[in-house]
């Protein structure tokens, strides 16, 4: 009995290259689905007042360390 053929990689290299090998599309932002709330919540704040300048905060809210 006549051993089958197990591999061969005939052929695949061009198949590949007919449309391009392209780089997987990521994803611009992560999902924040699952995360820990208080978390979320801390990153809320952060983002809301990290425009305001810390200038502007430290003469509202005093100086900081």
């Amino acid at each position: 009995m006549a051993k089958r053929k197990n591999h061969t990689n005939h052929n695949q290299n061009r198949k590949n290259h007919r449309n391009g090998i392209k780089k997987v599309k990521r994803k611009s932002t992560i999902s924040l689905r699952g995360l820990n709330q208080k978390f979320l919540t801390n990153m809320l704040y952060s983002r809301k007042y990290n425009n305001i300048g810390r200038a502007a905060y430290e003469a509202e809210h005093g100086p900081q360390q």
